[in-house]
């Protein structure tokens, strides 16, 4: 495995909710993202990141509280309990946008974790300086239900492509809910429960456009954060694990919040103000 690929799996947790029996279950994946300190530049500002639904009950209430699984230096893994009625959730300022952002360092000495370094945030910027289109692969890293892990977390890495950059916001309907018009990328990749707050990345070819011949390896940037799939009807369905599963089949899309709305969430004056402090 390319070490880009090991540090992207260990910048990932998992995260559990209580179901209605009281029991810890998966529901979905969250991701660590460092911001350096505007006013002290050799030290970063720690966040996780995840999707907004996550953390959200079917009413879209924010839980009381959440568990993250994290990996240990020493082995195995422990289960951290997030009360979320005592902290700040940072959210875009347009709510439709799935996305929350915490203040969340773990101990350094005691776990073993990364984290998603700002610069690598594809911006509005960043995308056109790169021509990032259609075509361009993409993987992803998270929670797979089927096998999490026996005694530390075991982050699944999946591909593609991307299917659509449209320059329209395009329509999101899941079951028993209004229709949104959203911003969001769309993957030729398969995205299940577990998958939500998944952190997607843009892989760009040195030899990815014709006549052209960057040397050097792959060039990443998170491009997103896993939202949810197609099925084969008019509605969508979140990947999260809780929520009660459509019978309808998923087309192979997959939907991913942009990463620059993230950008736009990390560099909102609210936040500069307080990591200035």
């Amino acid at each position: 495995m390319s070490n880009h690929l090991k540090e992207i799996k260990k910048s990932v947790s998992f995260i559990f909710i209580k179901n209605d029996k009281g029991d810890l279950v998966p529901n979905g994946t969250g991701f660590f993202v460092g911001v350096i300190n505007e006013k002290n530049t050799e030290t970063s500002n720690i966040y996780l990141v995840t999707a907004k639904h996550v953390l959200q009950d079917k009413n879209g209430k924010y839980l009381t509280d959440v568990v993250l699984r994290l990996n240990k230096k020493d082995g195995g893994s422990q289960l951290i309990s997030i009360d979320l009625t005592k902290i700040k959730i940072f959210e875009h300022n347009d709510k439709d946008v799935d996305i929350a952002v915490f203040d969340c360092l773990p101990d350094q000495k005691v776990f073993d974790f990364k984290y998603i370094q700002d610069q690598l945030i594809a911006s509005s910027e960043v995308i056109k300086k790169n021509e990032i289109s259609e075509g361009d692969d993409v993987f992803f890293a998270g929670l797979f239900t089927s096998y999490m892990g026996q005694k530390k977390n075991q982050p699944i890495i999946r591909f593609g492509k991307v299917s659509l950059m449209s320059d329209e916001k395009i329509e999101w309907k899941e079951k028993d809910k209004p229709v949104k018009l959203l911003d969001l990328y769309l993957l030729e990749c398969q995205s299940f429960g577990g998958n939500s707050g998944s952190p997607v990345f843009f892989n760009l070819n040195p030899m990815r456009r014709p006549g052209q011949l960057n040397l050097g390896g792959p060039v990443i940037f998170l491009a997103g954060l896993m939202t949810g799939s197609f099925l084969n009807g008019s509605e969508v369905q979140t990947t999260d694990t809780v929520a009660k599963m459509i019978s309808l089949q998923n087309i192979g899309i997959a939907a991913v919040t942009p990463a620059h709305k993230l950008h736009e969430i990390l560099f909102s004056e609210e936040l500069v103000k307080l990591r200035s402090k």
